[in-house]
């Protein structure tokens, strides 16, 4: 199946990176926990089925999840799990295995490879920068424990809707260099920094975790846009002040981008678009609908996977 593997913290004063959680769960309940998982482990999870552990048993239809979490987190991960897959009639445990700086640089590093989004952008680790290539955006990243490597389906999904977004308004002769386009839940900030390297004047990101934020800051120096994104912390979409943009892109999750819809639909500009991810597939329909009560009309909605970006227009 898939493999998705974290990036470190900065070491601790007892020599651990981080800690490992596993856990054998059903396949049919992993659709339901995933999205819980993702947030837990923000960079990334291993989902292993029978045919990639060479002979571990995981049961009938079972699967082995990894995830990654800070030392001081893991107790309260594993319990989370645990009592979430009880609410689905599942039984699990869950086991933890310190990782320590040598092993987690090994680990980290062994999956993270360089990521072509379409056939325009190119993400690339920190220690792993290609060629120049023409007509193709170059983004540099070093991970950090902040969801947005590209990776992950919704983020990929954020990507192709901001370049298609942004293609469509200079065809039109629009000029992005006056304008700035707001990223909530910028988590590493790939798309603040995509957005100013494909021509906005500006972008501005918000972000709940603190920790986040620091990968963020880093991430605008290795692509020298430090100057062009105003990184927020919060998750108040008004840390983006009064004004309205004509691009909003928010990848959360569906139960925030439900609850945060007026606060969303005020930050954009008449005319203006928001790309909404973070969404399951399932929930698609019924998060477009919310927003269309609110006027938007429904643009497209993509799908990656289990995950869907759903794109709304804000009539004139």
């Amino acid at each position: 199946m898939s493999s998705q593997t974290p990036a470190p913290e900065p070491p601790s004063a007892t020599g651990v990176e981080c800690v490992q959680l596993q856990a054998v769960i059903p396949e049919s309940a992993l659709l339901r926990l995933e999205p819980l998982l993702w947030m837990l482990s923000p960079n990334g999870i291993e989902v292993a089925d029978p045919m990639c552990l060479h002979g571990v048993d995981v049961g009938q239809g079972g699967v082995r999840v990894t995830w990654y979490v800070a030392p001081s987190e893991a107790a309260q991960a594993a319990a989370t799990v645990q009592a979430a897959a009880a609410q689905l009639g599942v039984s699990t445990d869950v086991s933890a295995q310190d990782v320590h700086g040598q092993d987690w640089n090994r680990v980290w590093k062994q999956f993270y490879a360089p990521l072509v989004v379409g056939d325009r952008v190119r993400v690339e680790p920190a220690w792993m920068q290609g060629p120049e290539i023409e007509g193709m955006i170059r983004i540099a990243i070093d991970p950090g424990m902040a969801f947005g490597t590209g990776t992950h389906e919704t983020t990929q999904l954020c990507m192709q809707q901001v370049v298609a977004w942004v293609d469509a308004a200079q065809a039109r002769g629009a000029v992005l260099a006056d304008q700035a386009m707001l990223d909530l839940g910028t988590g590493s900030a790939i798309l603040a920094i995509l957005a100013v390297k494909m021509g906005f004047g500006r972008a501005i990101g918000t972000e709940i975790d603190a920790a986040a934020l620091g990968s963020a800051r880093a991430n605008l120096a290795l692509n020298a846009v430090q100057d062009r994104v105003d990184l927020r912390h919060g998750g108040d979409p008004a840390l983006a002040g009064p004004q309205q943009y004509p691009l909003v892109v928010a990848n959360i999750l569906a139960t925030v981008l439900v609850p945060l819809r007026d606060a969303i639909v005020a930050r954009i500009q008449p005319a203006g678009t928001v790309v909404l991810s973070g969404i399951l597939t399932r929930q698609a329909e019924s998060v477009a609908a919310h927003y269309a009560q609110r006027g938007l009309q429904v643009v497209r909605m993509t799908s990656a996977g289990d995950w869907a970006a759903v794109v709304l227009h804000q009539p004139s």
